[in-house]
């Protein structure tokens, strides 16, 4: 197929919404939380560009799209993601007075949710 993408490029295009969403939203929790906010909205969508990127790259390893008929694919972005949601938790239990659990998630998901969505325009 001419013109179509390739595997590298649509990671490329994972990398840049993921950064672009990531300098969004830390701007966003600046605003809203200050320097613990933005510092916390960084950290954690660069963490989940970095499991987009992950749950990508191990799907095409095996080799088909993952959907949910195809379960053992699907499951391993599944894992995947629900761990940065996990690392949200740890983070609030263990980062104290520096660490913004509201920036944090909507770092984690003010990225992810919009990666998912390039992905499932990708897969067309």
């Amino acid at each position: 197929m001419e013109g179509a993408p390739t595997p590298r490029g649509d990671q490329g295009r994972r990398l840049l919404w993921g950064l672009l969403g990531t300098a969004g939203v830390t701007a966003l929790a600046w605003l809203l939380w200050g320097k613990s906010g933005a510092k916390s909205a960084l950290l954690f969508g660069a963490i989940a560009t970095s499991i987009q990127l992950l749950a990508d790259r191990l799907a095409r390893r095996v080799g088909v799209a993952p959907t949910v008929d195809r379960l053992k694919v699907y499951a391993i972005g599944v894992v995947l993601r629900f761990g940065g949601v996990a690392l949200i938790g740890v983070a609030a239990f263990k980062g104290g007075e520096a660490f913004s659990p509201p920036g944090a998630a909507l770092g984690y998901l003010g990225v992810l949710l919009p990666l998912l969505y390039l992905e499932t325009r990708l897969e067309r």
